[in-house]
């Protein structure tokens, strides 16, 4: 496993280290960007998994991605991870109907921003200027790719890490770029570019919406309030589902009681994702997948009481 995750942060999630954690199975779960607004929520969860007495350790490997922990886990080099939707689907699409969801947790808002004195204010408008599409190896790229594509749009692409995208836009290099925000405020990064920088959002048109919904089904779409930056309209931008998943290889003990361990650190988890604060993420994974379960997870879904329906029962239950 080091060699496989050479090159890679591996963080540990800080706990003590007891003689029975020492003698704990050891797992990997792959988050996205230690920057990322959800990071203080996968550490959470990897928490609240390690801290129960189910013999399970997590660490945090962040390989650059959802897209990379998918390509990690299909691989057999990851144990579980970060996913979206569309990663799913096009698993799906190629013939590999491996993936297992574990839990859907909130549709990460994919804000897009560009330079207000750029004059961009709809995606159509991007084709003769610089866009940073989100970072390399993330489901933030691909999604938008597809999109871009589906809009017939092709602007400059700025391929980099958020930081090198954020001094581009700093310093007249690039016009726009995405990143997931929690909620209706901007993520932290961009926030500070703003200052200096002044920003401005980029939303769909209703024909824009239309098209990327026609060619993308799986693509959410979100309203975002008036006043992300002074002045500013409200406007309507797409989201990408964040869940976790396993493969089916994963043995359904270790999944049941990956999602035990989640379940029991919910507290914790929507402290440190406030998105989540009020919502039942098991509930809500039943109401919104379009995947099926993890046999080791319908198993602790069906304990809560919960009733799993039968077009998220994977085929190794069907059998």
């Amino acid at each position: 496993m080091k060699n496989a995750f050479a090159g890679f942060a591996i963080l540990a999630c800080g706990l003590a280290t007891t003689p029975a954690l020492a003698q704990s199975k050891q797992i990997n779960m792959g988050g996205s960007t230690t920057t990322s607004g959800y990071y203080p929520y996968y550490t959470a969860v990897a928490n609240a998994i390690s801290s129960m007495d189910n013999g399970l350790n997590v660490t945090i490997v962040s390989p650059g991605g959802f897209a990379k922990n998918v390509q990690l886990m299909t691989s057999g080099q990851l144990d579980f991870g970060g996913v979206s939707p569309d990663l799913i689907q096009d698993q799906i699409d190629k013939g590999n109907d491996v993936l297992r969801v574990l839990w859907w947790v909130n549709p990460a808002i994919q804000n897009a921003m560009a330079r207000k004195d750029a004059g961009i204010r709809s995606f159509s408008d991007l084709g003769k200027f610089c866009f940073h599409p989100g970072m390399a190896g993330s489901s933030t790229q691909k999604a938008m790719g597809l999109i871009l594509r589906a809009l017939d749009v092709t602007p400059k692409l700025h391929l980099s890490d958020s930081a090198d995208a954020i001094n581009a836009l700093k310093d007249g290099r690039c016009d726009g770029q995405v990143k997931s925000i929690t909620g209706n405020t901007l993520d932290a990064a961009t926030a500070e570019l703003n200052l200096t920088t002044p920003m401005w959002p980029i939303g769909y048109t209703p024909e824009e919406k239309a098209k990327v919904k026609k060619a993308l089904p799986w693509i959410s779409f979100v309203d975002v309030k008036p006043g992300i930056v002074e002045g500013a309209p409200g406007y309507t931008t797409h989201a990408l589902w964040v869940g976790f998943a396993a493969t089916k290889d994963m043995d359904d003990e270790t999944a049941y009681n990956v999602v035990k361990g989640m379940w029991a650190g919910i507290a914790d988890e929507q402290l440190a994702l406030k998105a989540i604060a009020d919502v039942d993420v098991m509930q809500q994974t039943l109401e919104v997948s379009d995947y099926p379960l993890h046999a080791g997870a319908v198993r602790f879904y069906r304990e809560r009481g919960l009733t799993v329906p039968d077009k998220l029962l994977p085929p190794e239950m069907k059998r």
